[in-house]
Order: structure tokens, then C-alpha cells, then sequence
């Protein structure tokens, strides 16, 4: 079987006998036992957690103690990760008021500014969100190659250099570049302040006529003021982006009030009268509502949100494995490098500890499969559209990008249709999915 490899000028390089990724290829053989064995004592530890044999867990972390390292290999330091989100929810379990003293005591938030940096290294160092933002932005060009006033309307979290590639495309169209105004959601100012400096240089280099929009607000906290703030108005040709944000929303309920006729196509198979969602299907309804032509969406592909524990704490181990093994393994950042250990610890272990060791409103990271999306999405009154890709497409079905060292494939893109899948050896990363209104009116 053949792959393809990127050369320094983005062409497709076949290189023959390409092994598929098994997941723990070019891991070695002792690392895979260790982590083996690691994930059979954390079965046996959340075990003990549901039938609340705190001695059991206490000898388990013990165990799990001898096989972890905060700053060894990527299996020792997921390892260590999960240890320690398992620690804070047995914690909390035995003794909820000595947990929550040590909370207030030694778990202090890391700052947004510092979070931020830690994202902006994950960006550099793993190839994933980049991937994603090609896809992201070439969606857009295509969607809108006949539109002369483009607004994209930005949820958060999504780089400003992504914004910055986008108006470089609008500037290469053979008619020209539209009028592209761009609204950023964000808290923070001095994001906002970087942001509006950095796209307007860029549009001025590029000659593309630019309007930023900045609203001060956060997906958790947006109300219908923020919205209206958006400024969408007839005659715009809309794009809403979503980069790993609305699984934030899945934890909150609202109700909502349908009335006995009109709203059919709003809701699904939901009669009229009361009823409880979540906020993330209540803002993807409110947002159907504003008639883009376009919405993309990048999500987490894996379900860490399952109500079992163990399903929940399993399904995380193998995905952020495979994020910690490409951080280092797949030649992203050596072992020492600073940026390499931020991302983990400001970054990848606050989210695992989010998804292991809370419970309630207050477990934030809720990621969802593709396939959950999908059936959120077409409730919302949205059906899909193709996601465009510029990676080039080898062998069907399973198309290679890079190919390490070791001759396996470190990462490649799963053509499924209507949207696409980011792997990393054999664990779904990321999927990119678009959408538009099912109703035209």
C-alpha cells in the first residue's frame, strides 16, 4: 500500500509501504504494557469510586503512583493526568469539605492570558487545529465565490491567524475580494485590541475592505444583547464559526416555550409547550434563526460525555494518549521544551481534569462524536454541506498526510461524506462539519 507524505511545497509525495497506524505503533513495546496496565488499575479504581470502597482507591492511586512521571514519556505523563483527576475525585467523594479547602488553597485557576499562550503553542506544536482551519477557511471561499459582502461571525477561541489567511483567499478570487466583515466574540480585551491591529494590517497588505466587529462577551455568557450586537443585517452573505466551543453549553438546561403552530421545523419532533434542552441546542436554534449561509463547526471527535464513569474516563485515556504521544513521538516538541510541558499542564490536564474529576454544571468539557452533532444539528433546523478540503486526497478513503519516522502515518483526514475527520494514527481528533438553514424562509 502506498502513502502520501507534504513536501515544502504542499505536493503530495508517494512513498511505498506505508504501514497503517495501529494507535501504539512506534510506541515502545514496554510503554505499551505500562499503559496497559495503568488503564486496568484505573478500571479497578473508579470501580471501587462507584461502590464507594474508598480503601480500594486509596491502594489503587498507590499502585498508579509507580507508573506515572509528570515529566517522563508521554504514556507516564498522561498516566500522571488522569492519577490526578482521579485523586481529586475520590477526594471530593470521601471528604467534600477537606476537598474543597485544598481547592480554594492550591488549585488556582492559570490566568486567561496564560491559557491563551498555552493554545497558541498547542496550535504550533500539534498539526490538528491547523488542519482544521484550512478546511475551515476553504468552506468559507467556496460557499461564498459569488458573495460581494461576507459577514463571519466568530464564536470564539478561533486564531486570529486563521482570519488572516481567510482575507489572503478573498484577495486571490479571480473577480475579487469581497467586503468582509468580521465579528470576534471574546472577554478579553487585549485579544480583541491584538486581534482588530493584526487583520487590519492584513487587509490593508492584501487590499481587502475589512470592518471588525469586536463583542465582549463569552459563549457561556451570551445573552440576546450580544447577539443583536453581531450587526447582521439583510444583504450580508453570513458565516458563523464555531472552534470548539458549543460542547461548553451542553451542561446547562434551559426551557423554553413552543407555541401550538410555526415552530415545526425549529424543533424537530418537540410539540408545543414546555420543554428542557441544553443551551448549546438552544443557541444553534437561535442562530438557524439568523439565516447564515454558512455554518462550520470543529469539535472534539470522541464522546466524554457519557453518564457511566468508566466509559468516560476510558474513552479520554485513549484520545488524550494519542495528543500526548503526538506532542513529543510525532516530532512536535521534545521532551524538555517549556511550550511542550504549558500546553500539557495549562491546557490538556486542566481538561482532563474537568472531564474526570466533575460533575454536574460545573464539567465543562462535554465533547461529543461527530455523530451526536449531526443529530444536534438537524433538531436545530440545519442540514449538512460539504466540507472542502485543500489536503490532497490519496487511497480512498483513508488518505495519509504525514508520515513519521518510524513509517507509520502520524496524522490523516477521513473523507465522510459531508464533513471531515482529523485522526491521529488510529484516534479521531477533530471533525469539521458545515451546515446551512433546511428552510429557506
Amino acid at each position: 500500500m502506498s502513502a502520501a507524505n507534504l513536501n515544502n511545497n504542499g505536493k503530495a509525495v508517494v512513498k511505498k509501504e506505508t504501514t497503517l497506524p495501529t494507535g501504539m505503533e512506534g510506541v515502545p513495546a514496554q510503554t505499551q504494557t505500562t499503559s496497559h496496565g495503568f488503564k486496568e488499575l484505573m478500571h479497578h479504581c473508579v470501580a471501587a469510586l462507584d461502590s464507594g470502597n474508598i480503601m480500594a482507591v486509596n491502594a489503587d492511586l498507590r499502585a498508579m503512583s509507580s507508573l506515572v512521571s509528570i515529566d517522563g514519556h508521554p504514556s507516564q505523563r498522561v498516566a500522571f493526568a488522569f492519577a490526578e483527576a482521579l485523586a481529586r475525585r475520590a477526594l471530593h467523594q470521601a471528604l467534600p469539605g477537606l476537598s474543597w479547602g485544598l481547592q480554594l488553597q492550591f488549585a488556582q485557576q492559570p490566568t486567561p492570558a496564560y491559557t491563551a499562550a498555552a493554545r497558541r503553542c498547542f496550535g504550533k506544536l500539534c498539526p490538528f487545529l491547523r488542519i482544521a482551519a484550512s478546511a475551515v477557511n476553504n468552506t468559507i471561499v467556496t460557499a461564498m465565490e459569488a458573495e460581494q459582502d461576507v459577514h463571519v461571525v466568530d464564536l470564539g477561541w478561533t486564531s486570529p491567524n486563521q482570519w488572516a489567511d481567510l482575507l489572503r483567499l478573498f484577495a486571490m478570487r479571480p473577480q475579487g475580494p469581497p467586503v468582509l466583515r468580521l465579528t470576534i466574540i471574546s472577554d478579553r480585551e487585549e485579544f480583541l485590541s491584538y486581534s482588530a491591529g493584526l487583520l487590519t494590517q492584513a487587509a490593508m497588505r492584501w487590499h481587502v475592505p475589512f470592518v471588525f466587529n469586536p463583542v465582549r462577551s463569552h459563549i457561556d455568557r451570551l445573552t440576546a444583547r450580544d447577539i443583536a450586537a453581531f450587526g447582521v443585517h439583510a444583504g450580508q452573505a453570513l458565516v458563523i464559526i464555531s472552534t470548539l466551543q458549543l460542547h461548553r453549553l451542553i451542561a446547562d438546561e434551559i426551557t423554553i416555550e413552543l407555541p401550538a403552530t410555526g415552530a415545526s421545523h425549529v424543533v424537530g419532533l418537540m410539540g408545543p409547550g414546555s420543554h428542557k434542552i441544553t443551551k448549546a441546542d438552544a443557541l444553534l436554534r437561535v442562530l438557524c434563526d439568523l439565516k447564515p449561509k454558512l455554518m462550520v463547526m470543529t469539535e472534539q471527535d470522541s464522546d466524554h460525555n457519557c453518564t457511566n464513569l468508566w466509559e468516560r474516563v476510558s474513552n479520554a485515556f485513549d484520545y488524550y494518549s494519542a495528543i500526548f504521544s503526538d506532542l513529543e513521538v510525532g516530532g512536535g516538541a521534545p521532551r524538555g521544551l517549556a511550550d511542550r510541558a504549558a500546553v500539557e499542564r495549562l491546557l490538556l490536564r486542566e481538561e482532563i481534569m474537568d472531564i474526570v474529576a466533575r460533575d454536574g454544571s460545573s464539567r465543562r468539557e462535554r465533547h461529543e462524536s461527530v455523530k451526536r452533532w449531526v443529530e444536534r444539528m438537524g433538531k436545530a433546523g440545519f442540514k449538512p454541506v460539504p466540507v472542502i478540503s485543500d489536503i490532497p486526497f490519496v487511497e480512498g478513503t483513508v488518505p495519509p498526510l504525514h508520515v513519521g519516522d518510524d513509517g507509520t502515518v502520524r496524522y490523516w483526514i477521513a473523507n465522510k461524506g459531508m464533513h471531515i475527520v482529523i485522526n491521529s494514527r488510529r484516534t479521531p481528533i477533530y471533525s469539521v462539519t458545515a451546515w446551512r438553514p433546511a428552510r429557506k424562509n
